[in-house]
């Protein structure tokens, strides 16, 4: 076997190698997806392209093929070239804030190993040049022997600025060695008559130890970034514990002060009940009482200017009751909330039993209650009901003239129920809802006999209206009446 033959086969066998390890570092860029794989594996396939090109370039297959393989051997060289470029600067962290002369040279190199393929890829299909093609062949020479001293350099430069640099020369030499003397074998056998038969199978063996080593290396680097990724990982959870452990700990005084203000607002909220119910048993039914003392004196006495005295006081007592009424109806869903227990209420029963409650009021000034009830039920809370109805009809009587009447009413579609008060006496202001929003304190009138109120009949009507679900709104004139309308939905 000729020493011709042996190239042949070696050239066979180390291409199959090279094959294999690119294959194997573009597989593990397409799982792991770091770029530095990616980059040795295009530096190992450009290396595999352009050593199997000597299979051609024999003209084992034909002229033709021959010149063709010889002509892509300057691409596949600078194929290879971009590939080494790319990997030392991502494998170094070569960077423009780093290393800004290194990166400069690196992309001045990335930019020549890209125009000079194109070029000679343009001349040959167009003017097909042998001068510039001579010149371009030679560029591209000196291109990758100024690539290989470059990565030397550079190797020496950043020897120490990281762990694994320290490696990359011991690593990379292999490559380095093959690499210049696979240049400089180029350049000469140009000149002279040189037998490269033993400076290939010597690269061949050099690139493939140094396949070994760097995939070696790039396996323990990985292994390294694994473990300051961890580190890291680590010193993050520690200082996001130590956040969480400072956060967790304001929120618990946070929570503290807000069970302590809490347990303030239940001691005030049991002073105010207390004191409500003060009202309630100390003043309320003191004054109730003393008003029924005052009518059975009034039916006892003759003299009218006593009994003049004896209604006076009266209407000041029963100012006095409706008062702390209003003030305790207020005060109900203010201070302990208001549990509604809405039924079925028959508003015959409830309608009559407001117009009982409110005829000697109604009689004193001759007016005249009477009920108009279209639609018999409604469900409700009932106590709320009347207080409501208490309040309006109170209002209605209060603000007639002497004579007059007061109509309560219900009606119902098919959409809505609505429940009223009317009377015809001298009117309201119809923005009396703004009136309430604008005005700390409820604002009162006197009525058509100079009856005093509270202000909170209408408060505590709207409030437990809309606290049933409904809408409370009058319609009034003034010198013409008032309709107090609640509608609810059906």
């Amino acid at each position: 076997m000729d020493s011709m033959e042996v190239r042949y086969i070696s050239t066979i066998v180390f291409t199959a190698i090279f094959s294999v390890f690119g294959i194997y570092h573009l597989l593990s860029f397409l799982v792991l997806k770091h770029r530095i794989l990616l980059y040795y594996a295009i530096l190992i396939f450009g290396l595999t392209l352009h050593w199997s090109l000597y299979l051609f370039i024999e003209g084992r297959f034909g002229p033709n093929i021959a010149n063709i393989a010889y002509h892509a051997s300057l691409v596949t060289a600078m194929l290879t070239t971009f590939g080494l470029l790319k990997f030392t600067e991502n494998y170094l962290n070569i960077d423009k804030e780093g290393n800004p002369r290194l990166f400069k040279i690196y992309k001045l190199l990335i930019l020549l190993v890209i125009v000079l393929p194109v070029l000679h890829i343009l001349n040959i299909l167009t003017v097909i040049n042998p001068l510039l093609s001579e010149i371009l062949e030679l560029l591209a020479a000196c291109t990758a022997l100024v690539t290989l001293i470059i990565n030397i350099v550079s190797g020496f430069l950043l020897f120490k600025t990281k762990k694994f640099n320290t490696y990359y020369l011991y690593a990379n030499t292999p490559l380095l060695i093959s690499g210049v003397l696979y240049v400089v074998t180029w350049f000469l056998m140009n000149h002279f008559p040189i037998n490269t038969g033993f400076i290939v199978l010597v690269s061949a063996i050099l690139i493939t130890l140094q396949l070994i080593l760097f995939s070696i290396l790039i396996g323990f680097k990985f292994k390294f970034l694994e473990d300051e990724n961890i580190k890291m990982q680590v010193a993050a959870n520690e200082l996001l514990k130590i956040e969480v452990d400072k956060q967790t700990e304001k929120l618990q005084i946070a929570k503290q002060k807000l069970e302590d203000q809490n347990e303030e607002l239940v001691k005030v909220n049991k002073l105010k009940n207390k004191l409500f119910s003060l009202i309630t048993h100390d003043v309320r039914a003191p004054l109730v009482n003393l008003g029924q003392m005052v009518d059975i004196i009034e039916s006892e006495l003759a003299n009218e200017e006593m009994k003049n005295f004896t209604g006076k006081l009266k209407s000041d007592i029963s100012y006095k009751i409706t008062m702390v009424n209003g003030l305790l109806q207020w005060s109900y869903n203010q201070l302990e909330g208001v549990q509604l227990n809405k039924e079925k209420c028959d508003l015959q029963s409830i309608f009559s039993a407001i117009k009982k409650e409110f005829e000697k009021m109604a009689k004193d000034k001759q007016i005249d209650i009477s009920l108009n009830i279209d639609c018999e039920t409604l469900f409700i809370d009932k106590n709320m009901l009347l207080v409501v109805l208490r309040n309006l009809t109170s209002n209605a009587i209060k603000f007639s003239e002497n004579g007059q009447k007061v109509v309560l009413w219900s009606k119902g579609t098919t959409e809505v129920i609505e429940v009223g008060v009317r009377d015809y006496g001298v009117g309201m202001d119809m923005d009396w809802y703004k009136n309430l929003e604008k005005q700390d304190a409820p604002k009162t009138s006197l009525g058509t006999d100079g009856e005093k109120g509270t202000g909170f009949g209408l408060i505590i009507a709207k409030d437990f209206t809309e606290m049933n679900g409904g809408t409370l709104f009058c319609e009034s004139t003034k010198g013409k009446g008032t309709n107090s309308i609640m509608r609810f939905a059906k």
